[in-house]
């Protein structure tokens, strides 16, 4: 079966996580994007990205906001269809309005519909200098307009959670398969054997303001408890000022390093509103318990009281006093361990292998 694959922007992070699981189905297929950072992962896939690669900075991918919609729309016309059985998009935001011909099936695996247009605008906008933000929120008005009248793009749509399936439904008025994205646990499982807890709390995640790695750090600061944060982001900086003495910024770490600082660490703390969090997955896969937000993704992969703790709110008083909760708790390993495996590569691959299938029969 010929794929064409597109992804939105290629960066280094969860949605990259499940494109690498998609390219390793089907090497061949080329994968459209927008924007790619140049990391040694990436090398020998191809990857066709637009023409503004090379003149945008990797961290300022967001700034060409009003240019993204019409590169979409003439990419569709750009790409040679011929023998193509599907296509599959990897997308939050603009590359599941991408328009296929009659003949060729489009099957969306969505994220969730994008944040900065249907909620979380003002935390978008945030990033941006205030002179911009008026032209800026006239930019996303104009792509909600876009995104809506691209809703029939996909034939199928496959979300990656019951919460992003809601989101779906509430956003586009279209009903979506649930697929969990895969989670590569047995590189965490293999890093903690004979390995103890230390006595650090960890998170890795993007440093975007919605991501609210400040509540962790002002909770651990009021705990006395250590804390490092891997990730980077447009915050870094920011953060890394405000940080206090307990807290360690480590920048971007590689695969292994991220694995021997899961199993290292005490718990491993998670709290944005995410659709689904696959960082909390692969630290219940090192035998560590996940402190996190109680709703969205992790209300579906961390189980209060047996893998981790939850707390109901962003707010700092309650990321502490799920801190104190898990500090006064004793957890064992391998329930936790048991947790993760429910979120396999295996069953991913199995999964999308069906759907794809499914999909291909549906314009034929």
């Amino acid at each position: 079966m010929k794929l064409v694959i597109a992804h939105d922007f290629i960066r280094h992070g969860g949605a990259e996580k499940v494109l690498a699981e998609m390219h390793r189905l089907w090497p061949d297929a080329p994968i459209h994007t927008l924007l790619a950072e140049e990391l040694p992962q990436y090398q020998e896939w191809d990857i066709r990205s637009s023409w503004l690669q090379g003149k945008v900075p990797p961290e300022k991918y967001r700034w060409p906001l009003p240019l993204f919609q019409g590169m979409v729309d003439r990419l569709g016309k750009r790409i040679d269809w011929a023998d193509v059985d599907l296509l599959l998009s990897s997308s939050v935001s603009f590359m599941k309005n991408l328009e296929t011909p009659a003949s060729v099936p489009h099957l969306c695996y969505i994220y969730r519909p994008a944040m900065f247009a249907y909620e979380r605008q003002d935390a978008f906008l945030s990033g941006y200098p205030p002179l911009l933000r008026p032209l800026l929120k006239a930019s996303v008005s104009r792509f909600k307009r876009w995104d809506q009248k691209h809703k029939d793009a996909p034939d199928l749509y496959i979300s990656i959670s019951n919460y992003v399936a809601d989101m779906v439904r509430d956003a586009y008025g279209k009903p979506s398969r649930v697929l969990y994205p895969p989670v590569d646990v047995e590189p965490f499982r293999a890093a903690a054997v004979g390995v103890e807890p230390g006595d650090y709390y960890f998170t890795a995640l993007r440093l975007e303001g919605y991501k609210r790695v400040d509540l962790v750090m002002d909770a651990c600061e009021q705990l006395g408890l250590p804390l490092k944060v891997a990730g980077t982001g447009p915050l870094l900086e920011k953060l890394r000022k405000s940080a206090g003495p307990t807290t360690e910024f480590l920048g971007f770490v590689s695969d292994l390093e991220m694995h021997h600082l899961m199993a290292g660490c005490r718990g491993f703390v998670f709290p944005p509103e995410e659709d689904f969090g696959i960082a909390p997955v692969e630290a219940l896969a090192a035998g560590r318990p996940v402190v996190a937000l109680g709703k969205a993704g992790t209300a579906e992969t961390v189980v209060d009281g047996e893998s981790g703790v939850h707390f109901a709110q962003q707010r700092v008083q309650d990321v502490v006093a799920a801190l104190q909760r898990c500090e006064a708790m004793t957890w064992d390993p391998k329930v936790l361990q048991a947790q993760a495996d429910k979120f396999s590569v295996a069953a991913f691959h199995d999964g999308l292998r069906a759907l794809v299938v499914e999909a291909a029969s549906l314009k034929k």
